[in-house]
């Protein structure tokens, strides 16, 4: 049986991206949440754990300013805060689980998923011994240079690092304040690119895209558009919560 440790942000409002065209998306709650996930059947225990996230801005992300945004090409601000509001979703979550986990760290596995992802089919985990401290495994999907930062399987010290993130991302940036000079347009999965490589861990990109067939999903529920060509739809209604999509070869799945 698996545990599933999660972060909610206590002040739930209306969630705007420009850059993704999401307008005022309603968030769910951590009650809305918490009632989701007690349906399951499964025996899977869920424990999650809510903080304020303007306190978190306050205390650890004022430093961040707009002049950093030349670094990240047609980045608005707001998401250049919702890269280090989700690296902070992240670190509470497994930091919580560390916190409440009793038993040796060797013999465990981490899954790592963002809830804007939607894993279309299962994904075989490996056993803990056949997963190394320092090992994680990503999706080569949707990498952009870099490493893509939706969902990784990772062994115990590989996870530590995965999970502080934020760090390699402050650095990234602090860095390029000092140096000053013209590079390579920055995001995020060039930075944890960056961070993972930096501390020595042994990355496995995902090759075959169908095995781990992953879609972004946008705050309103429905798939980001420059992913419905990424496999053959049957497509009425990109809204997930209609069950109007269907996948060819996934159809079972959804």
């Amino acid at each position: 049986m698996g545990k599933i440790y999660m972060y909610s942000d206590l002040h739930q409002k209306p969630f705007s991206n420009s850059r993704n065209n999401e307008r005022n998306a309603i968030l769910d709650s951590p009650d809305d949440i918490r009632e989701l996930l007690d349906k399951d059947k499964g025996g899977t225990q869920v424990m999650m754990m809510t903080s304020s996230q303007s306190m978190f801005e306050e205390s650890d992300l004022s430093w961040l300013q707009q002049s950093d945004l030349p670094f990240f090409g047609d980045y608005p601000f707001e998401t250049l805060k919702n890269i280090f509001r989700q690296g902070n979703s992240l670190k509470e979550a497994f930091f919580y689980g560390q916190k409440h986990y009793n038993n040796s760290n060797d013999d465990v596995v981490y899954i790592f998923a963002r809830s804007d992802t939607f894993l279309m089919n299962p994904v075989d985990i490996p056993c803990s011994f056949n997963l190394g401290k320092t090992d994680i495994i990503i999706p080569r999907w949707q990498s952009w240079e870099g490493y893509n930062d939706r969902f990784a399987i990772a062994g115990p010290d590989a996870a530590k690092v995965y999970a502080t993130k934020n760090e390699g991302n402050k650095q990234a940036i602090v860095a390029r304040r000092i140096k000053n000079k013209k590079r390579q347009v920055m995001n995020a999965e060039k930075m944890l690119r960056d961070w993972l490589l930096e501390n020595k861990l042994n990355v496995t990109e995902h090759e075959d895209e169908r095995a781990w067939a992953l879609l972004r999903l946008r705050a309103d529920r429905s798939i980001a558009p420059g992913d419905l060509g990424a496999f053959k739809f049957k497509l009425v209604d990109s809204n997930m919560d209609k069950n109007l999509l269907q996948i060819e070869g996934y159809e079972d799945r959804l």
